[in-house]
């Protein structure tokens, strides 16, 4: 079968022609051409200046963002800025309820001071906007007088958070014709903002607030009961002029969290600002007729 072949023909040859081995110097010679095929195609390019990335690489098909699982529809932003600085009257902006808690000083309670009684006015379950405190009335600063007999005033100084007097609210008191004691509240900050009058009536509370000329304003109605006989818990209903609606309620209620009872007063957020003043005037003279005797 092989004899056509010349015999000049080496071994390596012969191998080559006949089982198609290649021989070692080939070997080398196709590894390395193979080589320098991968190291070309392998090779990452050097850039001559520094690399800028102008945008985030993106997918051919891009995907809608997954909508946020909370409905913000009903959400409401107060329009307070943090960084307004607010004095007085303006704290009961955007307020829809506010609290009144006694304070109770140790020194008073062990007859070192003379019983003075002090508040604090506070967002339920939140920050404190006001502390009441009772002050001295000129009856009682000018010593021993007649009229003390007949007057009995109860004078308040209400201080915002930046320490400075808000409001005063001024009890005056007198007795009628018919034997009985009126009592009345201004508030002024520092000029007139409006009055409340307590009517006269045999059995059941009511009072008319009025504004700084002397306008009505709304009605407060509390129990059906006499004075001598107020529930520690009532609630007394702000009712309009015409008597249509009810504008705001104040609640005498027990406090589970501070084992005492509380004043709660409640009108909508929108409400003028000098109405929810007299609306909390109206509740401290509420406290004062009624319920201050009860944590004597």
């Amino acid at each position: 079968m092989l004899d056509f072949l010349p015999e000049e023909m080496e071994a390596s040859d012969l191998n080559r022609v006949t089982f198609g081995v290649l021989t070692e110097p080939n070997q080398v010679t196709t590894q390395y051409i193979e080589m320098q095929q991968n190291s070309v195609s392998n090779t990452v390019p050097v850039l001559s200046g520094p690399t800028v990335i102008t945008a985030q690489p993106q997918g051919e098909t891009r995907q809608e963002r997954r909508p946020i699982p909370v409905n913000t529809l009903n959400w409401i932003s107060t329009p307070r800025s943090q960084l307004t600085v607010l004095s007085g009257t303006h704290f009961l902006s955007n307020v829809e309820q506010l609290e009144i808690q006694q304070i109770v000083d140790l020194s008073t309670l062990l007859g070192r001071l003379k019983k003075k009684f002090q508040y604090r006015v506070k967002v339920p379950k939140a920050e404190t906007l006001f502390l009441a405190m009772e002050t001295e009335s000129k009856n009682e600063s000018s010593g021993w007088s007649c009229s003390r007999l007949t007057r009995d005033d109860f004078q308040l100084n209400i201080v915002d958070q930046c320490g400075e007097t808000a409001f005063t609210m001024i009890m005056n008191s007198m007795w009628t014709f018919a034997l009985n004691k009126s009592h009345s509240m201004s508030v002024l900050s520092p000029n007139l903002i409006g009055t409340i009058g307590q009517n006269l009536h045999i059995i059941g509370s009511s009072f008319t607030v009025y504004d700084a000329i002397g306008k009505r304003l709304c009605n407060i109605y509390g129990p059906n009961v006499s004075d001598c006989c107020m529930y520690q818990e009532s609630q007394f209903q702000v009712i309009s002029i015409d008597g249509t609606h009810q504008i705001a309620s104040l609640m005498h209620q027990w406090d589970n969290i501070l084992h005492d009872y509380i004043m709660l007063i409640t009108f909508p957020s929108d409400l003028d600002i000098k109405f929810k003043t007299l609306l909390l005037a109206a509740a401290f003279l509420l406290e004062y007729l009624y319920f201050r005797q009860l944590r004597r």
